[in-house]
């Protein structure tokens, strides 16, 4: 199976274990973990890289950062963004604005559908493949999708 990663699971590489019980981010990132021992291949698309990594900028969280890029930046975990996802993400965002099915604010990058749209790019058959998530109603429209608790590694 082929799990893509949205963006607050991509986030969880970066975060340090902290002692005590453990938190919601330490599972998850437990979770990844566990996926890729399993067998799965966990990607990373460019956009929920994009994402987490502007708010630890924001933060000047340094190793955080540095944890991120060591984890999602590795050639075999890496979907970089191209033209053709740009396109995709596009026709994606005006088919759901004529359903009536916006998924962001008209103004907004929507990163759900670039997210979609580099998901997509891969040409696996939908049933090898899904997004881990935490936001369905707006990806489920365009991939696979679940809960990544619902995902079993």
């Amino acid at each position: 199976m082929i799990i893509v990663l949205d963006t607050f699971l991509a986030s969880s590489v970066s975060k340090r274990r902290e002692s005590g019980e453990p938190t919601l981010t330490d599972l998850c990132h437990q979770w990844i973990v566990d996926c890729e021992l399993a067998g799965h291949q966990v990607l990373i698309p460019a956009i929920a890289y994009y994402e987490t990594l502007r708010e630890l900028e924001r933060r000047q969280a340094t190793s955080q950062i540095e944890r991120l890029k060591r984890f999602c930046l590795q050639p075999h975990r890496f979907i970089p963004l191209k033209r053709e996802h740009l396109e995709t993400a596009a026709q994606l965002w005006g088919q759901s604005r004529r359903k009536g099915l916006p998924t962001a604010h008209p103004q907004a990058l929507d990163g759900d559908v670039i997210l979609a749209a580099q998901t997509l790019s891969l040409g696996v058959p939908r049933d090898e493949l899904i997004v881990a998530t935490t936001n369905l109603v707006h990806l489920s429209q365009f991939v696979p999708a679940d809960l990544w608790t619902n995902i079993r590694p």
